[in-house]
C-alpha cells in the first residue's frame, strides 16, 4: 500500500510518540520509600504517602520489609541502590554510614530541619533520627506491688528477680539498655564489661526478638517488668492490659529512627521532599496519634489526652539518652556474639 505525503507524516507522529513515551515514562523513577508491616505500613498507605504526593511532586512507591532486608538491598546495590533514602535505627544506620553508603542531607532542601531538636540530627546532617520512640519500664499492673522509678530497681527490687524480660541482642532495645548500664554503673557507654558483669546479675530473665514478643511474656505473666516501647504498652492498654510504663529518673531509652541519603540513590530531590515532609509539625503530631511516638519537631502540638499518654515530649525530650554509635560499629558483630555466649 502507497501512502499519501499526509498518510505518512500522521503515522510517522505516531510512530515518535509512541517510541518517546515510554522514555519520558522511565526519565523520572518513583521514590522507593522503605517501611515497616503492619501498623507502620498501614499509616504510610493511608497517610503519610497521599499526603506526601499532595503535599508534593513525588512519586512515592512503597517497599515493606524489615530493616536488614533495607540493608541487603543497599549493600547488594552496589552503585545503583534501589532507595536514594534509608530509614532504620541509628545503630544500623551508623553501620552502613561507616561502610561509605551515606551523604549529607542539603540543609537548603530541608527546611523543616530547622525545627528538629539538635540532639537528634547527627554532624553535618549525615542522617536525622525522625522517628522517636521512647523505652521505659513496663510493667504488670496487677503483679507489682512496687512500680519502678528507676532503672536501678530492676537490680534492687527483689520482686522482679526472675521475672525480668529484656530485647534478644539482635533488637536494637537490647544494644541501647547495653549501653545505659555501661552508662549506670561504669564509667560510660562504651564499658561493655561492666554492663555485661552487671546484665548477668539479672539472669535468668526472659529474652525477646522484638516489642510483641515482650508483651507476649508480660501478658502470660513470664516477666512482670520490662524496658519496653510506649507503642506498645499503648497498644496493650487500649486492649484493657493490665500494663503500665513509666519514665525512669535517670533517663529514658528510645528505638530512634534515622532518615539517611543514599550516596548511590538516584532520587536526591525526592529524597530531600520526602524527609522534609517527614519532619513537619503536623506529620509528626499524626504519628505521634497513631504510634506514640514524642515529635522531634518542636513546633508539633499535642492534644492534652495524647500528652498524658505519651509524655516524652517538649522540655521532656531531654530525658531521651541518645548515643553516637561511631565508636560501636566496629564492635557490633563481637558483642552480639559475646551476648549469645554469656547471656544464656
Amino acid at each position: 500500500m502507497k501512502l499519501t505525503r499526509r498518510e505518512f507524516a500522521v503515522a510517522a507522529t505516531a510512530a515518535f510518540a509512541s517510541m518517546g513515551l515510554p522514555r519520558l515514562a522511565s526519565a523520572r523513577s518513583p521514590l522507593v520509600v522503605p517501611t515497616y508491616g503492619g501498623l507502620w505500613a498501614k499509616f504510610w498507605e493511608e497517610k503519610l504517602l497521599p499526603g506526601l504526593k499532595e503535599a508534593t511532586d513525588v512519586e512515592p512507591q512503597l517497599d515493606v520489609g524489615l530493616g536488614k532486608d533495607f540493608v541487603s538491598k543497599i549493600r547488594a546495590g552496589g552503585d545503583r541502590s534501589p532507595y536514594s533514602i534509608f530509614m532504620g535505627n541509628e545503630n544500623i544506620a551508623a553501620i552502613l554510614r561507616a561502610e561509605g553508603f551515606f551523604e549529607p542531607f542539603d540543609v537548603s532542601k530541608l527546611p523543616n530541619a530547622a525545627n528538629v531538636y539538635p540532639q537528634f540530627v547527627n554532624k553535618d546532617t549525615n542522617g536525622i533520627r525522625s522517628i522517636i520512640s521512647p523505652i521505659g519500664l513496663a510493667y504488670r499492673t496487677d503483679m507489682v506491688k512496687t512500680p519502678p522509678t528507676s532503672w536501678h530497681d530492676l537490680w534492687e527490687n527483689p520482686e522482679f528477680k526472675g521475672r525480668t524480660g529484656l530485647y534478644q541482642i539482635g533488637n536494637t532495645g537490647a544494644v541501647v539498655f547495653l549501653r545505659l548500664v555501661g552508662e549506670l554503673f561504669g564509667s560510660g557507654p562504651d564499658d561493655f564489661d561492666t554492663a555485661f558483669a552487671k546484665i548477668k546479675e539479672l539472669l535468668p530473665f526472659s529474652q525477646a526478638s522484638w516489642s510483641g514478643e515482650l508483651s507476649t511474656a508480660l501478658m502470660r505473666g513470664d516477666a512482670i517488668v520490662a524496658p519496653v516501647d510506649w507503642t506498645e504498652i499503648m497498644v496493650l492498654q487500649d486492649k484493657g492490659a493490665p500494663v503500665d510504663i513509666v519514665a525512669p529518673k535517670e533517663g529514658v531509652l528510645a528505638f530512634e529512627q534515622s532518615f539517611n541519603l543514599v550516596r548511590t540513590g538516584a532520587e536526591k530531590d525526592a529524597a530531600h521532599a520526602y524527609l522534609n515532609y517527614v519532619l513537619d509539625a503536623n506529620v509528626q503530631r499524626d504519628m505521634a496519634k497513631a504510634f506514640y511516638t514524642s515529635p522531634c519537631n518542636k513546633a508539633s502540638e499535642l492534644d492534652d489526652e495524647i500528652r498524658k499518654r505519651t509524655p516524652i515530649v517538649g522540655d521532656r525530650m531531654s530525658e531521651i539518652r541518645s548515643y553516637n554509635w561511631d565508636s560501636y560499629v566496629d564492635k557490633a558483630a563481637d558483642i552480639a556474639d559475646r551476648w549469645n555466649r554469656e547471656m544464656a
